[in-house]
């Protein structure tokens, strides 16, 4: 949300909760995957353009249950620091959205071991295609919703499995209030081992609430794109 309607900064906030099924069972709300806040600073440098900084996000990670050898590890507490650029850009109806975020990491901050620190670097394309509508900004806009996303890392505590991960989402969005809108989709996420041979696959249901600071603002910036 912006400031004040005068101002080009915003702020914006984060939540994400994700549920896990055990090793070998269906049932996706079974046990806890991931609880994560991270509040942002933004500047809407154009119409186009926002870039955001994250200055801390705390991050709660349990391990993911794909082989048995997963079972007894612990969960993991991180730190996270996050300078995001958001550009936008219109074809006709189909509004695409480029992501860069550069993230600092510092993992097992309880680790009696000590802190694990390094980079990674995120780039996801996402195209959102209005179907009732020929604008995604409108109201009750009903949509087409779907995004690529590749995870490059490394560092002095990283090991060589420098493409970490992949995520794939596809679903519906409905658009309401104007500034508010929901999406309900399937992910399907690939995460790669540090010996480089091993491949493990996350999928499952995705729901997102969004409120919309480009959308809310939409009569000052004159969104007519």
């Amino acid at each position: 949300m912006f400031f004040n309607d005068s101002t080009k900064w915003a702020w914006e906030l984060d939540v994400v909760y994700r549920r896990q099924s055990e090793l070998g069972e269906s049932n996706f709300w079974e046990h806890p995957l991931r609880y994560s806040v991270r509040p942002w600073i933004a500047y809407q440098f154009t119409k186009m353009t926002r870039v955001s900084l994250n200055p801390i996000g705390i991050f709660h990670s349990a391990p993911r249950f794909p082989l048995e050898s997963d079972l007894d590890r612990p969960f993991e507490r991180e730190l996270r620091t996050t300078l995001q650029i958001n550009n936008y850009a219109y074809y006709g109806r189909f509004n695409f959205t480029h992501r860069l975020r550069f993230e600092s990491r510092w993992r097992g901050i309880d680790n009696p071991d000590g802190v694990r620190h390094n980079f990674r670097f995120r780039y996801r394309i996402r195209l959102r295609t209005p179907l009732n509508t020929d604008y995604f900004y409108k109201n009750n806009t009903l949509y087409i919703s779907n995004y690529h996303e590749v995870h490059v890392e490394f560092g002095r505590d990283y090991g060589t499995n420098y493409f970490s991960q992949t995520r794939n989402f596809v679903g519906l969005g409905y658009r309401f209030w104007d500034w508010t809108r929901v999406e309900l989709g399937y992910l399907y996420q690939i995460n790669t081992r540090a010996n480089n041979s091993q491949i493990d696959i996350s999928q499952g249901l995705m729901f997102y609430l969004f409120l919309d600071i480009l959308s809310r603002n939409q009569r000052k910036y004159k969104y007519s794109f």
